[in-house]
Order: structure tokens, then sequence, then C-alpha cells
């Protein structure tokens, strides 16, 4: 594997979680155990009922573009030979509107992408210990 030259996630003890499931090419959120709710981002307690419990649950892997940017321009070298590319706002289905990722919608056009496209999870191994999470039309 070549040396990956843009910038990489930094977990920490509330996203470990998150980015170990992406290395086993599943999406995984926290789930209250006392409202049900997802909560996301991770964090320590809920936001709606104020719990310390909960469980990281695994996400089907579709969603939908809420909202994109395409980039034309890089202010990052190592992001050079990319452009233009997709960089959307990910509503995750099943998790009642709550988990919203920001990634990139790759294996498109960035002419075709809209709002409301629905997509699937794809993941990109860019080192052997982080695996990034991509979407792909369905």
């Amino acid at each position: 594997m070549a040396a990956y030259a843009k910038p990489l996630p930094m977990p920490d003890i509330d996203s470990q979680q998150f980015w170990d499931g992406c290395r086993a090419r599943e999406l995984r959120a926290q789930r209250c155990q006392s409202c049900g709710k997802f909560r996301w981002p991770p964090q320590a307690f809920c936001p709606h009922c104020y719990s310390w419990e909960f469980e990281w649950a695994k996400l089907g892997g579709t969603g939908t573009v809420c909202s994109f940017v395409v980039v034309h321009y890089v202010s990052v070298p190592a992001f050079q030979d990319d452009v233009p590319y997709i960089v959307g706002h990910i509503t995750i289905d099943g998790s009642d509107n709550r988990v919203t990722l920001i990634s990139n919608v790759i294996e498109c056009p960035w002419e075709d992408v809209r709002v409301g496209m629905p997509v699937r999870v794809v993941f990109e191994d860019v080192t052997p210990e982080v695996t990034l999470p991509k979407f792909r039309p369905l």
C-alpha cells in the first residue's frame, strides 16, 4: 500500500468504535439504552435524555445525499489529483435522520449528484489501520 498523504481521522475514546466498525466494513453508531435514540456524533451521554448508557448498533449501509459541494480548487496539495470531487452530507437510513456523515460521493460524475440521491457505503482501506467510509449511488 502506497503512503497515504491525505489527512487521517484521529479516533478518540468516543469515536474509536465507529472507526473499528469501518475497518470491519460496518457503519456503527451509539444508541441510547434509556431512550433508544441514536447518539451522533459519538459522545459520553445522550443529548436527549442525558443517560450515560449506550450500545453500538450496526447501521444499514444505505443513505441519502442531503447536501453536497463539488470541490474544484484545493488548498491541500494532496487532494490535487482528485479534483473535481464531491463532499456530501449523507443521512444514514434507519437512524431516524440522527446519523449524518460527511464523506465523499464516488463513482459518479459530479454533474449527476443530486440532493435526495440514494447512496450505499463503500469502504476504502487507506492505511493498514484506517478504513474510510465513502458513498456511491445505488
